[in-house]
């Protein structure tokens, strides 16, 4: 007799869930547009600020979040110190234009991956399929039984 195959988890079923985070809203028009024309399948959610980011983790799960640096309301900072504090199984990718600046040594250990922008199309869909791919892998195996 062959085993069963093992239950699958409604998580495990769901399309991923990516949130940007950004308060130029042409910033995130072309996040938006590239993600849904090189990846349909993602479901894809937008927060014009660290505040509304904030807002948006409280009300559901977020397999990764791209954020900017610089932004009112506490800017990236306040949404990877949310993201470590809280949701720390969410990939984190940080995507800024200040990134020369001596502040930011700390902020980019804070990411699992740092893009300066304007960032490449490539560039965007590595670093969320790689965050994807770690965030599969680091979770535990589904149970049978």
């Amino acid at each position: 007799m062959l085993p069963s195959e093992p239950p699958v988890s409604r998580t495990a079923l769901r399309r991923p869930r990516i949130l940007l985070v950004d308060d130029d809203p042409g910033v995130i028009r072309g996040l938006w547009r590239l993600l849904r024309q090189a990846r349909p399948e993602y479901q894809v959610n937008t927060a014009a600020g660290a505040l509304q980011a904030i807002e948006a983790l409280s009300e559901l799960s977020y397999d990764v979040v791209i954020t900017d640096l610089q932004m009112p309301g506490g800017g990236g900072r306040a949404v990877l110190n949310t993201l470590l504090e809280h949701y720390p199984q969410t990939a984190r990718i940080l995507h800024s234009s200040q990134l020369e600046s001596s502040d930011t040594s700390q902020i980019r250990k804070m990411a699992h991956a740092v893009l300066a922008k304007p960032a490449t199309e490539s560039a965007i869909i590595d670093a969320i399929e790689a965050s994807l791919q770690r965030i599969a892998s680091s979770r535990p195996p589904a149970r049978s039984g």
